[in-house]
């Protein structure tokens, strides 16, 4: 029907995709304008492709490898590419939260657990500081952390769908969800320390 021309076809995929190509976009770069311009771009070259579409993948993942490379042109042209270092966690040490992969009980399981979750009513983790937290400590995340937390967790991709996306190995896509996660679990126990010193 795309390729046909249908325009209904065309504005029902706009409404699907579109948003999730913002955030998606948005990943690479911090500017929302320069985010809206990839998709854009992202747009331009699925309708200039489409006689190119083979589908042997689906039509979404094929977009979202047209967003991938749009993106990456576009962060080596602005020049704001992460250096490398920013890869590596701020707190390695972070690492020792987790128990050993061949722990006879908890394979590779949180180490610290929150005693009183009695303590945490659903309230206070939909505070307003959490989510403000949150959100602060997403954008903060060096470009690839982000683009894998945003994909796997509030998108719901499958790692083999960030992996072909981003062009990373299921290796370097764990790492950085992981440091991503710890990142984000930081702000939250930062958030809910606070609290209950406050109380």
């Amino acid at each position: 029907m795309l390729r046909a021309g249908d325009e209904d076809a065309f504005r029902g995929l706009l409404a699907d995709l579109g948003p999730v190509m913002l955030r998606v976009a948005g990943t690479y770069v911090r500017d929302q304008q320069v985010a809206a311009e990839i998709v854009q771009e992202t747009w331009i070259a699925v309708l200039g492709g489409l006689d190119g579409f083979q589908g042997r993948s689906s039509l979404r993942n094929w977009i979202f490898t047209i967003l991938g490379n749009c993106a990456r042109r576009r962060e080596q042209n602005e020049t704001r590419s992460a250096p490398a270092s920013s890869l590596r966690g701020a707190d390695d040490d972070e690492l020792n939260r987790f128990f050993e992969a061949n722990h006879p009980r908890w394979a590779s399981c949180w180490t610290t657990i929150n005693p009183r979750w009695d303590a945490l009513p659903e309230n206070a983790l939909r505070a307003a500081e959490a989510q403000a937290a949150i959100t602060a400590r997403l954008k903060a995340l060096p470009p690839a952390q982000c683009a894998v937390i945003t994909l796997r967790d509030l998108e719901g991709w499958s790692s083999e769908e960030v992996c072909t996306l981003l062009g990373l190995t299921p290796e370097n896509q764990r790492v950085l969800l992981h440091r991503a996660r710890l990142a984000v679990r930081r702000a939250l126990e930062e958030v809910l320390e606070s609290e209950r010193l406050a109380s």
